[in-house]
């Protein structure tokens, strides 16, 4: 369906910051850019206010929506407590030897993307490795439904990733993860994804002095 080839392809864009937070997005340059007519990207843009990736003004226009800290904290708040939830169960059903394996393996390429600044794929590879918890509790379709609702602050993670610091400081607290799994501490896994999760809360204060014009 062309519209939900012109979405996805939008909403990729949007969430790698290629699209970068106030971009326009007029029916001008969009219509050439994927050879359709008006109304598919039309239901496209819909779909996107939707989600608040895009921004919809009848006088002003169209543009990639500023990030928005009220929906970061929002979705940080869905993602923190589900995940949290995911690693208590994947406790009771049993870490496994692949699953501890996959991390290893997804930690080894998250440095190759540090080693090329690779932000868009080390953010994929984090994304999968957390995914494997939800999978190895059964509730992998929960892990979708949050990547699917948290566009905000996929974004606010990618800005993070701009910064090397945070961005091999990520991997550094991956490894301490493992580490924990591993060891078969629950209580020390939940209390570092907790840590991990909720880093961005003190971190905010220096991406919107760096990039001040991507936040609304």
């Amino acid at each position: 369906m062309l519209t939900d080839l012109v979405y996805n392809d939008l909403r990729s864009k949007i969430l790698s910051l290629e699209m970068k937070p106030g971009t326009e997005l007029s029916f001008t340059t969009l219509k050439p850019l994927y050879n359709v007519s008006i109304s598919p990207i039309r239901d496209a843009l819909k779909r996107l206010q939707s989600e608040g990736l895009v921004e919809i003004k009848p006088q002003s226009g169209t543009s990639v929506s500023l990030i928005n800290m009220a929906k970061v904290r929002d979705e940080r708040f869905q993602r923190l407590f589900l995940e949290l939830g995911a690693v208590e169960k994947a406790f009771d059903t049993g870490i496994s030897k692949q699953l501890i394996e996959q991390w290893e393996i997804s930690i080894q390429k998250q440095n190759d993307c540090f080693a090329c600044r690779d932000t868009t794929s080390f953010l994929k590879l984090d994304n999968d490795m957390h995914r494997l918890l939800f999978r190895a509790c059964g509730h992998e379709k929960v892990f979708d439904q949050i990547l699917a609702t948290s566009g905000n602050y996929h974004r606010i993670r990618m800005v993070s990733y701009l910064f090397d610091e945070i961005f091999s400081n990520a991997i550094e607290q991956h490894k301490i993860i493992l580490s924990a799994l591993k060891d078969g501490s629950m209580q020390d896994v939940l209390n570092l994804e907790r840590k991990h999760i909720s880093k961005l809360d003190m971190e905010t204060a220096g991406y919107r002095r760096a990039y001040p014009q991507f936040f609304k």
